[in-house]
């Protein structure tokens, strides 16, 4: 087989992965729209742009707040950035599930392009396209706080996507990079650890003299801020002084907490769900990790060395790779950093997944340039092609059955219970034409949400006796006629709803 041939072998492969690729992204996305059922969290961040078409301004129904509605709640912390364009298409007429699941695809879709521009200038085309899978291989879908799919109406993939383009631009647009920060802090707070790392490249990319480098990171941070100021100033103006400093306290505190009382949480189970949150098995993901950062030092150290040992026509491309390459090192030190140390924060996968969107794939795509290196090597090649062959075959592979996992599950629904089967109990509860509807946290506040009534909690007095909404979880023919039997004693009213709840509507007194 001669060389024209198989380059051309090798480009047709390129485009069949890249064929398959597509077809998964589109699967995920597609089911992710509209079938995927609407979690709680999901609904909570709806009850926003929903209260803003009906008059009630930047407003959630409150309902981790006292079960009252809560003007820029402290504890939706999906940002305007997000919710706003949400809002706009529901005020055209938009259901509001599709319509913010559909922004978020927006918004992915920009990660997506992010990726593969990153991966195409570190890694060439196939760094691109694993860049572009990486995302789909960690596994926020069994989680307590699940991201079901990429495109589900939350902050995490929006504020990734960002913050890819800030990387993107920085090199040469550092004010437009730090508009990208102060958007994705809009969007997710926790954007801006990313911060960070970004600052890093400003200061070791930028040509010339310390002051030069010191302008550009400035110009960058100032912008960063204006939106939010923009944001602060809405709020001061909006809520008054007093209100906004109560608000910036309960803020405070969520941000710290991230909403969860409870017991500190072993920072060695973090660091094992770093290991065993992916869609592949834990074996194969560490072996894929170690050759991945191996790889990466390695090769930094040595793209170093090349351009202190003299000026070639190849030293600007070796500088960027390595700035960027100890840029992502450095990034998931700091925020795995944050997360391990940050006690008070549930084992929850969904607080590293920016992480693992904006800084994983940049290090895969240089791991692939280090492979691409190693094989075209002139000196002891049969060791360095078969080293990049074995290294080659773990990383595809790994990357191959994360995204594989992916693809079977994301036609499946948390429950059982698809967003079509959600609706059906949303109309029969809808007919009742309640306002306020009594539950307890967990799936009966999306139904709620989608039967336009405002959530409200179980647990606050103030709001005894109005009509709840209950779900049955044990579908035994012995859990059955114990849901049964509590209707009869604790609900004096009953309406009809299909599956597994029941809608009491004159719930009595204890």
């Amino acid at each position: 087989m001669n060389a024209i041939t198989w380059r051309r072998l090798v480009r047709g492969g390129f485009w069949v992965v890249v064929a398959i690729v597509a077809a998964a992204q589109l699967w995920i996305v597609i089911h992710g729209v509209f079938f995927m059922r609407l979690w709680e969290d999901e609904a909570f961040n709806l009850t926003v742009p929903i209260n803003m078409v009906n008059g009630l301004g930047y407003t959630s129904d409150g309902t981790l707040s006292g079960s009252q509605l809560t003007p820029f709640d402290p504890r939706i912390s999906t940002g305007p950035v997000v919710l706003l364009p949400i809002t706009a298409l529901v005020a055209l007429g938009a259901d509001p599930v599709i319509g913010g699941r559909l922004v978020v695809l927006v918004f992915y879709a920009a990660l997506l392009a992010g990726l593969w521009v990153l991966g195409g200038r570190f890694g060439g085309r196939w760094g691109a396209l694993a860049a572009v899978c990486v995302p789909l291989g960690w596994n926020t879908w069994s989680s307590g706080s699940p991201i079901q799919s990429p495109v589900d109406i939350l902050g995490e993939v929006p504020a990734a996507a960002l913050l890819v383009w800030a990387f993107v631009v920085i090199r040469r647009r550092p004010w437009l990079a730090g508009l990208f920060i102060g958007l994705a802090m809009q969007t997710k707070l926790l954007g801006a650890l990313a911060a960070i790392p970004i600052a890093l490249v400003v200061v070791l990319l930028t040509q010339g003299s310390i002051l030069r480098r010191l302008k550009r990171l400035v110009i960058c941070a100032l912008v960063a801020v204006i939106p939010n100021a923009l944001y602060e100033l809405w709020k001061l103006i909006a809520l008054g002084p007093a209100a906004y400093l109560t608000n910036l306290r309960e803020f405070y505190w969520f941000f710290k907490s991230g909403g969860q009382n409870i017991a500190p949480v072993d920072p060695t189970k973090k660091l094992v769900s770093l290991g065993n949150g992916w869609f592949s098995p834990t074996w194969l993901t560490v072996i894929c990790a170690a050759v991945v950062l191996a790889l990466v030092c390695l090769t930094i150290v040595r793209w170093v060395r090349e351009i202190r040992d003299g000026p070639t026509d190849a030293d600007a491309g070796r500088r960027e790779r390595a700035v960027f390459g100890i840029a992502a090192i450095f990034g998931l030190v700091v925020w795995f950093g944050w997360w391990l140390a940050s006690t008070h924060t549930p084992n929850w996968p969904r607080y590293a997944a920016m992480a693992m969107y904006i800084f994983v794939p940049i290090l895969v795509a240089i791991a692939i340039r280090a492979l691409i290196e190693l094989w075209q090597r002139q000196r002891g090649s049969l060791v360095a092609r078969v080293t990049a062959v074995a290294a080659a075959v773990v990383v595809a592979a790994t990357v191959s059955v994360q995204t594989w996992g992916h693809v079977q599950i994301s036609d499946e629904s948390r429950f059982g219970e698809p967003l079509a089967e959600q609706r059906a109990v949303a109309s029969q509860v809808a007919e009742e034409d309640l306002d306020v509807i009594v539950t307890s946290w967990g799936p009966t506040i999306s139904i709620i949400v989608l039967a336009g009534a405002h959530a409200a909690l179980d647990d606050v007095p103030s709001w005894e006796g109005t009509p709840e909404l209950w779900r049955n979880w044990d579908t035994s023919e012995a859990g059955e006629k114990a849901f049964a039997e509590r209707l009869d004693e604790e609900c004096d009213d009953v309406a009809s709803t299909p599956g597994n709840y029941a809608l009491c509507l004159a719930p009595v007194s204890p």
